[in-house]
C-alpha cells in the first residue's frame, strides 16, 4: 500500500510480482492515488499456488471487497484476467468504477500466447492454468460484456501477441471500451514503459473517480426529489433515469450529457410535465451537477417540441421556451448534446413504453433527423429492435 486517496488495484501479470509496480508509485501518489499491490497467489511472496483463474479471482474478489469504495482495478496478463472473474460476482463489480486491462482481453487467440509463453519459458510450468484460462474465454468475455463500467485496453506494441481481432472482439463486446497502445511496450508493459503507463491510468482514474461521486450524487438528489415514487413506463421515473444514463454512457456522450441524463427531467418535459424542481430552484441542480448539464437540462426541459422538432436538423437550432415562448438558438457542442440527450431518452420510452405504431414512426423520424448532430447515435437507435 502506498500513497493516500481512493484505492488503486494493481494485480501484476503471471510470472512477475508486486515489486513490478515500484516504478509507478510516485507518480500515482501525486494523482491523489492509493495504490495497492500485492504478489499473486503463486507469486512472489505468496504462499499457496495458482492452479485455476477461480482460486485467483477470489483472491482479488478479497482485496477488493476490503478496500473503501470506489476502486479502480488495473490488471495486466494474468491479473487482469483474474479481475475479469472476479468482477462477475456483481457485488463486487458494484465497489469498483473503472477497469484498466493490460495488453490483455477475456479470449486471447490461444496460438499466440502459448508461443509467447514458449518463448519466456512460462507455458511448461503453469500448462494447467493457461489451459483453463483458455478454456474460459467466452465466459469471461460474456462479463466483460456485461460489465458495467468504463474498461480501458492498454496495448503493447509490435512485441505483444495481442492481435486486432482480439482488440476488436472486445470492443464489439461492450460499448464502453477504449483502448491506447504504448507503442515502446512489449506485452509487459508495467516493466518496459512504467513512465508512460503511470500517466495514462493516472489520466483514466481520475476521471473514472471524479465522474463516480458526481453521479451519485446526481442519482441521491433525483431520489431525494421523490423520482422513486413518480409513475413510468418501465416502471419508475428513478428506473427510467437510471436506463437513460446508461445508454448515455454506452454511446460516450459527453460528461455534461450523461449527467444531464440523469437529471433530465428534473424541470419536467413537453413530454412529462411532473416536475421534481421550480423554475427558481436551478441553483440546487447546479450544485450537484455543474452549470454546463444544468444548462442542457434546462433546454431540454423547457423546449416546446411541438415548436422546435420540425426545425430539427438545422444548425443553429431554434428552440422554443414552453412557458414564455421565447427563443434561445444552440449550435456546436450544446446542440449535439441536446440531439444525444433527446436520442437516448426516446430509446428508453420506445423499449419500455406500450406505443402505437403511429408514435413509434414519428420517433423514428425525430431520430432520423438528428443525425445530422450525432450520426452514430441515431444509426445506432435506429437498428434498436425497439425502432427497427
Amino acid at each position: 500500500m502506498n500513497g493516500t486517496g481512493p484505492t488503486l488495484l494493481l494485480l501484476h501479470a503471471g510470472g512477475e510480482r508486486r515489486s513490478v509496480w515500484d516504478p509507478l508509485l510516485a507518480a500515482l501518489n501525486a494523482s491523489g492515488l492509493r495504490a495497492v499491490a500485492y504478489d499473486l497467489r503463486g507469486h512472489g511472496e505468496s504462499s499457496g499456488l495458482a492452479t485455476t483463474l477461480q482460486t485467483l479471482a477470489e483472491d482479488v474478489r478479497a482485496m477488493i471487497d476490503r478496500e473503501r469504495a470506489p476502486v479502480v482495478v488495473v490488471g495486466a496478463s494474468l491479473g487482469g484476467l483474474a479481475a475479469l472473474a472476479a468482477l462477475a460476482e456483481p457485488l463486487t463489480a458494484g465497489r469498483v468504477v473503472g477497469l484498466a486491462l493490460v495488453d490483455v482481453v477475456p479470449d486471447p487467440t490461444p496460438g499466440p500466447v502459448r508461443a509467447w509463453l514458449d518463448e519466456l519459458g512460462l507455458q511448461r510450468d503453469r500448462a494447467v492454468l493457461v489451459d483453463e484460462i483458455l478454456a474460459r474465454g467466452p465466459q469471461l468475455l460474456a462479463t466483460a460484456t456485461g460489465l458495467d463500467m468504463p474498461i480501458l485496453l492498454v496495448r503493447g506494441g509490435g512485441r505483444s501477441p495481442l492481435g486486432d481481432e482480439d482488440v476488436d472482439r472486445l470492443r464489439g463486446a461492450n460499448a464502453r471500451v477504449m483502448v491506447t497502445t504504448v507503442a515502446s511496450a512489449g506485452h509487459l508493459v508495467a516493466r518496459d514503459a512504467p513512465t508512460e503507463l503511470a500517466g495514462i491510468v493516472a489520466e483514466h482514474a481520475a476521471r473514472w473517480l471524479a465522474a463516480d461521486v458526481v453521479v451519485q450524487r446526481a442519482f441521491a438528489l433525483q431520489r431525494s426529489l421523490g423520482a422513486d415514487r413518480v409513475d413510468h413506463p418501465g416502471g419508475t421515473l428513478l428506473a427510467h433515469l437510471r436506463r437513460v444514463h446508461a445508454l448515455a454512457v454506452e454511446c460516450h456522450a459527453a460528461p455534461r450529457a450523461q449527467l444531464a441524463a440523469i437529471c433530465h427531467a428534473s424541470y419536467g418535459t413537453d413530454g412529462f410535465p411532473h416536475a421534481l424542481l421550480a423554475g427558481d430552484e436551478r441553483r440546487r441542480l447546479r450544485d450537484v451537477i455543474g452549470p454546463e448539464a444544468e444548462a442542457l437540462v434546462h433546454v431540454y426541459g423547457m423546449c416546446d417540441r411541438s415548436r422546435t422538432y420540425p426545425a430539427l436538423g438545422m444548425e443553429p437550432l431554434p428552440v422554443v421556451d414552453r412557458f414564455t415562448g421565447d427563443v434561445t438558438a444552440i449550435r456546436g457542442a450544446d446542440l449535439r448534446d441536446f440531439a444525444v440527450l433527446t436520442i437516448v431518452n426516446e430509446l428508453d420510452v420506445a423499449r419500455h413504453a406500450s406505443l402505437p405504431a403511429s408514435t413509434l414512426g414519428r420517433i423514428r423520424v425525430l431520430v432520423a433527423a438528428l443525425a445530422a448532430q450525432a450520426p452514430d447515435e441515431a444509426a445506432r437507435a435506429l437498428a434498436d429492435e425497439a425502432l427497427a
